[in-house]
């Protein structure tokens, strides 16, 4: 079993908890995790099936809400992601771009954007730096590389995994954060079970990074902030990432064919020509931002778990969090925020776990896989329905900015429908869910009769 605890947080003094924590996937979510369990003298070991952790993806944005539970998580997180991330309080302004004369670097500046979301105040990065920010914190003994999962097995003492390269760990608690093709969710629900697999939304993307200093005289005030640019069938996000020195671009297109060519690929190979077309009757300044983004593109098929959503995030001892446990689209650009929002309430009843084992002598010792089960009973009674709303709410924007509902027919009729679902995703109270999150394991916990 697993025998990493923290060894520079403050924390040398605490006793180890006396069980160990199992995380499935080395990525965003999962770090987050093992760092706040880690900074709890929890032991843990994440496992991740590629060979060297290469973050795919280009630009994430993250709220001040997300930042504040990353201190909670490890008060080192917060620091180092500023050193990778751009601070903006600045709304996301919407152009819409459909009319294809219409040059709208040409507006007055009081008249750039047709609609403005107002900004709750975000941080914006390039995932790569901040996972590379993240893995400097974590011990290197904590991760195991090059570990794919192939099946969890479950007796009444302790939960073992089986990694493809035949190799077996038991441990005392499984978490899930590998992604929306989660293989933990798919063991867990079963191939019949169309849950275990999240489903296309007949949308797909293309995401890069452009030079800025090609890339600004042609968007002029719109290089220095957010910006969606709206059209029948399309639209475009860009936003500045690294010191300015990139403009982070997602173009996405709908998909008409209503199916993605190979589930088990998650991009295909593609050409800038493809996003040509698809915005060929757009405004000639996204014509030219698409000429300036490299020849070579990958096409991302985009997933979520919208259709099936999961009717629980708990499975005994063992849980999902992240895009494993809710999948979205990312038209809110918020699901690596729920994901840490994920991390913050798992650490805080597994630490509550650990309390309950290490006061409760040994007889509690006897029963820790139900002190864990009701952990995470507790961790999806928090949180699955505020993740699953995200989903939605994602899946409902992406056809907004798309200029695909024939009600939405103002600019105003766009912002209330837009302005109400955003509030809710933003409005998180820290202490209020840490709250939440302790009365409700304590429930669990008298309901599993154990203790």
């Amino acid at each position: 079993m697993a025998t990493n605890t923290a060894s520079s947080n403050g924390n040398e003094n605490k006793s180890a908890a006396p069980f160990d924590v199992a995380i499935i996937g080395g990525g965003l979510i999962g770090l987050h995790v093992a760092l706040g369990l880690l900074n709890r003298n929890i032991p843990v070991t994440v496992y991740e099936q590629a060979s060297e952790i290469q973050e795919i993806g280009a630009g994430i944005g993250l709220t001040f809400g997300n930042e504040e539970c990353m201190g909670v998580l490890d008060p080192r997180i917060p620091a180092a992601m500023n050193e990778v991330g751009f601070r903006t309080t600045r709304g996301i302004g919407l152009v819409n771009a459909s009319n294809p004369e219409e040059d709208v670097t040409l507006r007055p500046q009081d008249k750039l954007f047709d609609m403005y979301i107002r900004e709750r105040g975000r941080i914006l990065c390039q995932r790569s730096q901040l996972m590379s920010q993240l893995l400097k914190l974590l011990p290197s003994e904590c991760i195991k590389l090059g570990k794919r999962l192939d099946d969890i097995k479950r007796d009444e003492d302790s939960i073992t995994l089986t990694f493809t390269d035949g190799t077996e760990v038991k441990t005392d608690a499984v978490i899930g954060c590998d992604g929306i093709k989660s293989r933990v969710r798919y063991i867990l629900l079963g191939e019949e079970n169309p849950a275990s697999v999240p489903h296309y939304c007949n949308e797909s993307a293309y995401r890069c990074l452009a030079d800025m200093t090609k890339v600004a005289p042609i968007l002029g005030n719109y290089a220095t902030g957010m910006a969606a640019w709206v059209g029948h069938g399309a639209h475009i996000i860009t936003y500045p990432v690294g010191n300015n020195k990139f403009l982070n671009v997602a173009a996405f297109v709908r998909d008409a064919s209503g199916s993605w060519p190979d589930y088990h690929k998650q991009t295909v190979q593609a050409s800038k020509t493809e996003i040509m077309e698809a915005f060929s009757k757009f405004s000639p300044t996204v014509r030219q931002l698409v000429d300036q983004l490299p020849d070579e593109q990958s096409r991302w098929g985009l997933f979520d778990t919208l259709d099936y959503p999961l009717q629980t995030y708990a499975y005994g001892p063992m849980a999902l969090a992240g895009d494993a446990a809710h999948g979205s689209s990312p038209h809110h650009g918020l699901g690596a925020g729920m994901g840490v929002e994920d991390a913050l309430v798992l650490t805080t009843v597994l630490e509550k776990v650990a309390a309950t084992l290490l006061e409760g002598g040994p007889n509690a010792l006897s029963h820790k896989s139900a002190a864990i089960s009701s952990a995470f009973k507790a961790y999806d009674s928090v949180r699955r329905e505020r993740s699953q709303y995200l989903v939605a709410s994602s899946r409902r924007q992406g056809i907004l900015v798309k200029l695909e509902d024939p009600e939405i027919d103002s600019a105003e009729k766009f912002m209330n429908d837009t302005d109400e679902r955003v509030e809710k995703i933003y409005s998180f109270d820290l202490k209020l869910t840490e709250k939440q999150s302790i009365e409700e394991y304590a429930r669990e916990l008298q309901k599993s009769g154990k203790f």
